[in-house]
């Protein structure tokens, strides 16, 4: 995602922090967040993707909250090993200061990725697919 060139002409310049992305469907599964980008040309100042494959929603029963939401991403912010303390107070500083961009990429059968901004509700519970991002 961070070499996009339709993202860069959007004003978005990401470069991806912390976990690599999966190189193959053979990789290891990763439980956590999948993509964390600092976007240098804020704002946001990051964008938080997590992908799904098909008809996968976001979890809404997870132990800390629905999955995207604000708990949720800051648990896992917090015990996110490749990304060093600075790195994870900020993250966490400017999603409490609303400079965080959340989507979720799907990805259909044929391979298609189709992204989208990630809504909270007023009661925490989180959806997508109204509005594409960027």
């Amino acid at each position: 995602m961070s070499n996009n060139s339709s993202l860069k002409e959007k004003g978005y310049d990401l470069k991806r922090i912390g976990d690599q992305a999966p190189k193959t469907l053979d990789d290891k599964i990763r439980k956590g967040i999948d993509g964390i980008y600092e976007n240098s040309t804020s704002p946001p100042k990051y964008v938080i993707d997590e992908a799904k494959y098909n008809s996968s929603k976001l979890n809404q029963k997870t132990k800390s909250g629905p999955q995207m939401s604000d708990d949720w991403i800051e648990k896992r912010i917090k015990k996110d090993q490749s990304l060093t303390k600075e790195q994870k107070d900020d993250i966490i500083k400017a999603l409490h200061n609303k400079q965080v961009d959340r989507i979720v990429s799907q990805v259909d059968e044929t391979g298609k990725v189709t992204t989208y901004k990630v809504d909270v509700n007023p009661d925490g519970k989180t959806s997508y697919g109204k509005t594409k991002w960027p």
